[in-house]
Formats: structure tokens, C-alpha cells, sequence
């Protein structure tokens, strides 16, 4: 090698560490404002005079309305559970935990109070598949393993089974920095299995089965109505029985391949393949009853994915920490894409959105773990080792003022689940605004 290869070369990788160096530094940076900024926040909330009012964000009615959160029975995943179901949604829990699941569910269903003026009667007729408490919350389990595609796919079975409708889609569940690589069943990085690849896989498998059944669905009304309307036509002129079904014809629906099932009232003919597609210029503007949200919980970790980009599984190197962010960028490029994907084919759903959120950094099982173990990991079975002892006891106590509550945390996710779909479609939410991702 010649000695301008050599500098070259020597140059190349300088570059590369300071490359890796600012985006570590920016992203370490943002992080630690961010832990200022809650505690801020959370010394307002101790000194704000408890006799003020709390105003309730997005205080929507959200009877009717479907909602699934993976990783549902803790942390964040339980805080937006409970402020989804006091709205009167009808919740489901996917978790791989069955005790713990069945555990939230009690504790939401009979601890949670409903919202003024939202949910359903408190007599209504309660669901076999759900609990209820006395006030109509309505919230269930089912299971779900993101460490198994097999439990991916068998879930997304059982939801087509049961013909839920679905209106929004939390995916929440994660998995945080282990010390140690881990791999799946599936032989995959667990947290880029658990955070990204299941989540993208259960939600195609989900979306798929509710455009089967909104086509199922408005066909079935459609053919309602034009034999409704030919039976009163009929009735009108005195015509026949047989005659009325001829008549009929004309309200038959289409057999190409409608968003509506083949309900071609308002849609135009796409030359090319003779398929139905919405009229063209239509704005997603209003969250409609049969529109779909997907809100992926990411984090400001992302910022640091790309310094393995190249090494998604993990296969040459492991650190937990990049790891972790790696994953979490797969995230809101998820977001990006599906919402790129849905944009291309509004013929799938008009008024579908996917949306990635930051919820900050928040006291969970997650985060503690990470702070408390991740944090001197290195100095492990050296002298300097009693120093994770005292650094893990300060941090029970920090961690109490640095990180946001679960409960403030669901309030930025209502954000994400409930703001008009043209102020998040396929954008990346942090502490409550729309903010510039790394992807």
C-alpha cells in the first residue's frame, strides 16, 4: 500500500469516528435537554395548586372505535390503554405475558373512571369477548409474542376470525439495550425483531384483513340498499316481484377492485386496469369511521441507528445502545414507508395514517433497567465496581425527577392516536409537536 493509501485510508476512518462522535454527542445531547425539560415539568406538576382544573387533551367520544396496544399491560403501552378506554374504546390488550395481561385489565376495567360524556352506557349489554366495568369501560387481552413471527401471524388470524373492525393500532411493545445479543426463535436481534420487524409484519397482516373486511362490509350494504331501493321502486309502479329484480341490476355493485368492495358511487375508473380508485383531489382531512391509524412508538435514540445501518443484524458487532437506536430508526422509517405505501393506494383506505412517536423519556420497567444496569456496565468485576452500586441507588432517586411520568407520556400519544390525520399522517411526533427525524 502506498503511502497516499495509507493517509487515505487513515483519513477515511478518522472521518468515520467523527462522524459516529457528533451523532452520539447530538443524540446524548437532545436526550439530556430532554431530562431537563421533564424535570421542569415535573416540578410544575408538585407545586401546581391542586385545585386546578386539569384540562383533558383530545376529550373525544370514542365509542364504537377499536384500538390495539401491543406491550399494553405496563408503562406507557397500560397509561395510553386507560386514556383510549375512558374515552369509550373498545381496548385490546396484545401481550405475551397472559397473568400480567389479564392483570391490566382488571385494573383498567374497574379502576378506571370514563370520561365525562364519552363511552357507552353503563347498562349496555356487555360483550362476551370483553370485560366491562360498571361505568362501560371496555377493555381485553389477547395474546401475543413479537419474539415469534409464528405468534404474529397466528394473532392476526384470530382478529380476522372475530371481524373486529380496526380504528387505531399502538405499536408499543419493546425491548430495551440487554447487555448480552440476544436472539429470537426466529433466529433474529431480538430488539430489532421485537421493536420494528414483527410490529411491520403485524400490522400489513392487519391492514390487509381490514380492507377484507370494509370491502365485505360495504359490499353487503351495497347490495342491501339497491334491493331495498328496487323493492320500493316496484311497490311504487306495481310491478312484479321478478320485474323488481331486473330492476335491481342497476344497483348491483361493480366486481373490480373498489375501496369501498366494489361500491363505485363516488369513485373513478382507473383506465389502466379497470379498478376503482377515490375521486382524484381528495384531502385527508377528517379521521373517518372506517379509516385505520397506526402509531409506532419510536425514540430519540434513533438518532444513533445509522451508525450500524450496515449491520442490521447485529451480525459483526453488538453494542446495546446503538442496537437499541438502530431499531428505533427502523421505526420511523416505518412510518414513513407505510404512510408513502397508503398515499400510492388510497384505494386501500383514504383516510388510513401511520405516524411514529417520541413519548419521551419516561419512567418505565424499560428505561429503569436500561439507566440502572447499561450504565457502568463496563466496570463490571473491576475494582471500580462498587460504584454501580452507588450510582444505581442515586439513579432510583434521579430517575424520579429526569423522566417523565407514563401518564404524561399517554398524553402526548393521544396526540398521535386521536390529531387530525393531515397534521401526522407519516410524520414523526417528540414531546408533543411534529419534530425533524433522522430518516
Amino acid at each position: 500500500m502506498t503511502s497516499f493509501h495509507m493517509q487515505a485510508t487513515i483519513f477515511t476512518r478518522a472521518a468515520s469516528l467523527a462522524s459516529a462522535a457528533l451523532r452520539l454527542s447530538h443524540t446524548l445531547s437532545e436526550g439530556a435537554a430532554e431530562g431537563m425539560l421533564n424535570m421542569c415539568q415535573n416540578i410544575y406538576e408538585l407545586l401546581r395548586p391542586a385545585v386546578r382544573q386539569r384540562t383533558e387533551p383530545y376529550p373525544e367520544d370514542l365509542t364504537g372505535k377499536v384500538a390495539i396496544v401491543t406491550g399494553g399491560n405496563a408503562g406507557i403501552g397500560f397509561a395510553t390503554a386507560q386514556q383510549l378506554a375512558r374515552r369509550g374504546a373498545h381496548v385490546v390488550l396484545a401481550c405475551r405475558d397472559k397473568a400480567r395481561a389479564e392483570a391490566a385489565v382488571q385494573a383498567i376495567a374497574h379502576w378506571t373512571p370514563a370520561l365525562p360524556g364519552c363511552g357507552p352506557k353503563a347498562t349496555a349489554t356487555a360483550s362476551a369477548s370483553a370485560d366491562h366495568s360498571p361505568t362501560g369501560i371496555r377493555v381485553e387481552s389477547m395474546d401475543l409474542d413479537l419474539g415469534r413471527l409464528s405468534s404474529v401471524r397466528s394473532f392476526a388470524e384470530e382478529w380476522r376470525r372475530r371481524g373486529l373492525p380496526l380504528h387505531l393500532l399502538v405499536c408499543n411493545a419493546g425491548v430495551m439495550a440487554p447487555l448480552e445479543k440476544t436472539l429470537t426463535s426466529d433466529g433474529l436481534e431480538v430488539q430489532f425483531q421485537v421493536n420494528f420487524l414483527s410490529h411491520w409484519l403485524l400490522t400489513h397482516l392487519l391492514l390487509d384483513h381490514e380492507r377484507e373486511r370494509r370491502r365485505e362490509q360495504q359490499h353487503a350494504t351495497t347490495l342491501m340498499a339497491a334491493a331495498t331501493a328496487a323493492a320500493a321502486a316496484a311497490a311504487a309502479a306495481g310491478k312484479t316481484p321478478k320485474a323488481a329484480a331486473a330492476a335491481g341490476e342497476a344497483g348491483k355493485p361493480c366486481t373490480s377492485n373498489c375501496s369501498g368492495g366494489g361500491a363505485c358511487g363516488d369513485a373513478i375508473l382507473d383506465r389502466k386496469d379497470g379498478s376503482c380508485n377515490p375521486a382524484a383531489g381528495a384531502v385527508r382531512t377528517p379521521q373517518s369511521a372506517s379509516s385505520t391509524r397506526v402509531v409506532i412508538v419510536s425514540s430519540v435514540v434513533h438518532r444513533a441507528g445509522v451508525l450500524q445501518w450496515s449491520d442490521l443484524l447485529s451480525q459483526r458487532s453488538y453494542e446495546p445502545y446503538i442496537t437499541y437506536g438502530l431499531s428505533k430508526l427502523a421505526t420511523v422509517i416505518f412510518a414513513k414507508e407505510l404512510q408513502r405505501r397508503l398515499d400510492r393506494h388510497p384505494e386501500y383506505g383514504l383516510y388510513d395514517t401511520a405516524v411514529a412517536i417520541h413519548p419521551g423519556i419516561v419512567r418505565t420497567n424499560l428505561a429503569n433497567g436500561f439507566f440502572r444496569t447499561y450504565t457502568l456496565s463496563s466496570v463490571a468485576g473491576t475494582p471500580l465496581e462498587p460504584l454501580r452500586g452507588l450510582w444505581q441507588r442515586a439513579w432510583d432517586k434521579a430517575g424520579q425527577v429526569l423522566l417523565t411520568s407514563p401518564a404524561q407520556a399517554a398524553e402526548r400519544m393521544l396526540a398521535a392516536c386521536l390529531a387530525p390525520p393531515d397534521q401526522v399522517a407519516g410524520k414523526y411526533l417528540a414531546l408533543g409537536r411534529v419534530y425533524s427525524a433522522d430518516a
